[in-house]
């Protein structure tokens, strides 16, 4: 999920001016009486806590009045404290000797030593930010130079002027703008690498980077975005090695790679199970600022008191209670997590399934100060040991999410300098250990890992290779996205995803990709540069390419990819005759905020690697009175090819142009895949038959009660741009606003 990160002098000048609110949505959230029914009711977990999941418990309730708290060992060795996760000891901060700050500049040394250097600095800022006789764009870019001066000559003072602007323009606010202020721009969480950025970043004229970092944290349009520019044909002739083209007996040669096999292979995929360990039960569920069920949460229209004892706050003054199994505006608690794996046990009742896929996020979204290293590597211990536990035999590819870090989005190159490169180094260790530990690889994946971010590739079954990408370096939360945006692959990570599908091509092979960050939608995610040059890439390699899985959003969603080989991705003609790939986007577990949580399972061609259809799995969370009964119900929500197959009425329009001729009735034949083709196709299908855009709405968010409708004109013309487009410059061309379904 996009969390507000604010980048130094540019955001505190949006303190100043205006800060990025969240888009609202034209239609009204349906009631609860026109949500569509279920299908079918396919397992029920039970409603008490599963013990043996874990080996032993640091504290087991007696019944649902509280959350669990799981005793968590270490892959190294060691055991998590009771109190990373104990709800009524919240922390004020990570521990200090996780702050990374740049080495100063010899260069600036002198300014450095002046007495009087941060009072002339903090006074040289607000002159800026206040000189209302230039526009709001200049006195950004003004800020961030004078920023990066400052960083250069004394990077142990900027965090502390972040602080203290913060609390002048009341930026932060919740629980006090002390606090929030302190715990936001400290060292160990958003000083440290923003002070980083400022000294690393490219900020001389004519490079893209200030623009974009004005117009990225500066909301209302102060600052457009700067006019990316094409990749040239040199470039893309050098990156491809003079190959810009896939050869004839590749795009001529058979996509049946893999063994015949009678049934489809079976695939999980699972995105965003975000679990909040100090989730707790009774708790302010409806809080209107930080995080919700937290025993600091509280809702302002009943309780004016900013601080108070954790867990004190007097029922009468709750809006929401938490309720054990979770709420529409919190993350996941452990029973809720349970209940999810057990489903996934349940759907392999009868077979194991033969691959798993999880594209990131086990963290949960928190305020800033409460972020640590432990946390995270709590997070990914627990969870990964789970899925082990619960897949058994089966290999699960597994991508690290943006808040799969500390600070959650926080990934940083290797390129930097004075070693600053290895900040992160515990987070791919921890992760390489893993996935080692856990069967799902071997040394060479482990040191794969710890050398590009978390990313590896591995060939789990003959004729596929899957490739798990860090898609961090491309996500506009991620400060260090912006150190130079004339570079398209500052990281290497692009690099790294080439050279594998090259040495797929040459291997004959099928590939999955599968990352966090999607690349486009409606571009709020991803960063024009990176993004295209990815464009690129898979339009190049669409041969080879046979799938690409995301999450991030939390909701059911897809992308296309269409032709590209001028370096623009803007450009493309998003006719579905020029289709040539296509990413799922798959729901999350935590209903975070206002959807219901999903499992999905695809049924796999096992011999081109093409996905055939997927069944939707959802468990509904409004129900409250029954879950306590019961436990989760989970059920089937829909299946892919079941809800989108016909096509008859672009067929009738005269519209359809897929490359695939059509059954009888308009219907996509049941040997063909659900590929980049059928989707573009879906698209077409829907502009003249509305209400599938309207059904998928319902199914973006599962069946959510608090989804917003998409009845209307412009919704439904948003929408169907936003799944044409797999670039950020695409998705930020479509109408805004109708993106996302969970602020119903």
């Amino acid at each position: 999920m996009v969390k507000a990160a604010v980048f130094f002098s540019a955001a505190v000048y949006a303190l100043v001016v205006c800060w990025p609110a969240q888009a609202g949505s034209s239609s009204a959230a349906p009631s609860i009486d026109t949500v569509h029914p279920l299908i079918s009711g396919v397992y029920t977990a039970p409603k008490a806590f599963p013990t043996s999941e874990f080996p032993s418990m640091d504290y087991m309730p007696k019944s649902q009045e509280a959350e669990p708290r799981p005793h968590i060992t270490r892959v190294g060795g060691g055991a998590y404290s009771d109190k990373l996760n104990n709800p009524m000891k919240l922390p004020k901060h990570a521990p200090h000797g996780e702050g990374v700050l740049p080495k100063p500049s010899p260069s600036a040394a002198p300014l450095a030593h002046r007495p009087s250097f941060r009072k002339e600095a903090l006074k040289n800022l607000t002159d800026i930010l206040e000189n209302n006789s230039t526009s709001t764009c200049q006195r950004c870019h003004e800020a961030l130079r004078l920023g990066q001066r400052l960083a250069w000559a004394k990077p142990e003072v900027v965090p502390d002027l972040m602080i203290e602007l913060c609390k002048k323009y009341k930026y932060a606010s919740s629980p006090t703008v002390n606090e929030a202020c302190t715990g936001t721009f400290g060292l160990t969480q958003w000083g440290g690498p923003y002070t980083q950025l400022l000294s690393y970043a490219n900020l001389t004229e004519g490079s893209p980077t200030p623009g974009w970092l004005c117009a990225n944290f500066i909301d209302g349009g102060s600052c457009e975005y700067p006019k990316m520019e094409p990749l040239s044909q040199a470039f893309l002739n050098e990156w491809f090695k003079g190959q810009t083209k896939p050869p004839a007996h590749v795009v001529e040669r058979s996509k049946k790679v893999g063994p015949k096999r009678d049934k489809p292979l079976r695939v999980f995929h699972g995105s965003d199970f975000h679990v909040d360990a100090r989730y707790l039960v009774g708790a302010e569920g409806g809080c209107d600022s930080g995080q919700c069920c937290r025993s600091d949460s509280f809702n302002s229209t009943l309780w004016s008191h900013a601080t108070f004892a954790p867990g004190s706050l007097p029922k009468q003054n709750i809006s929401h209670p938490a309720g054990y199994w979770g709420y529409y505006q919190c993350d996941t608690p452990w029973s809720m997590i349970a209940a999810a794996m057990e489903g996934l046990s349940y759907l392999q009742k009868d077979e194991p399934l033969d691959l798993a896929l999880y594209t990131g996020d086990l963290t949960t979204h928190d305020a800033d100060w409460h972020i640590s290293q432990d946390l995270v590597t709590y997070s990914e211990q627990s969870l990964y040991d789970m899925f082990h536990r619960h897949l058994g035999n089966t290999t699960m590819v597994v991508a690290l999410g943006n808040h799969d870090s500390s600070p959650a989005d926080l990934f940083a190159p290797h390129s930097l300098p004075d070693g600053r490169g290895d900040q992160l180094s515990w987070d791919w260790d921890n992760v390489a250990a893993l996935v080692k530990s856990n069967g799902w690889g071997n040394n060479k994946t482990a040191e794969t890992i710890r050398s590009h971010y978390g990313a590896y590739s591995i060939s789990p079954r003959q004729g596929l290779r899957v490739i798990a990408l860090n898609s961090d370096f491309w996500y506009s939360g991620n400060p260090m996205t912006f150190l130079d945006l004339s570079n398209p692959d500052v990281s290497g990570m692009l690099r790294f995803f080439t050279d594998e599908l090259q040495a797929a091509e040459d291997a004959n092979e099928r590939v999955w990709m599968v990352a966090h960050v999607l690349s486009g939608w409606n571009g709020g995610d991803g960063v024009d540069v990176p993004t295209n040059l990815l464009y690129q890439i898979v339009s190049r390699y669409s041969h080879t390419i046979a799938h690409i899985f995301f999450g991030h959003t939390h909701e059911d969603e897809f992308q296309v990819w269409y032709e590209s080989s001028n370096g623009n991705s803007s450009s493309v003609s998003r006719k579905t005759e020029d289709a040539r790939a296509m990413a799922f986007i798959g729901p999350s577990v935590t209903p975070l905020t206002n959807v219901n949580p999903s499992l999905r399972v695809y049924e796999v061609d096992p011999e081109t690697y093409e996905v055939m259809d997927y069944l939707q799995y959802y468990t509904q969370l409004q129900d409250a009175e029954q879950l306590r009964k019961n436990g989760p119900v989970w059920n089937l929500l829909y299946k892919a090819r079941e809800t989108y197959s016909n096509f008859s009425a672009s067929q009738a329009a005269g519209t359809y142009a897929a490359p695939v001729k059509l059954d009888q009735g308009g219907m996509w034949p049941k040997n063909a895949s659900l590929n980049a083709s059928f989707w573009a196709a879906l698209t077409d299908e829907m502009e003249q038959r509305p209400e599938l855009i309207e059904l998928h709405q319902v199914y973006q968010g599962r069946n959510s009660p608090r989804s917003p409708q998409c009845n209307t004109k412009a919704c439904h013309e948003a929408k169907v741009c936003y799944m044409r487009s797999a670039s950020s410059a695409l998705g930020r061309s479509c109408p805004a606003g109708y993106g996302s379904v969970q602020g119903g």
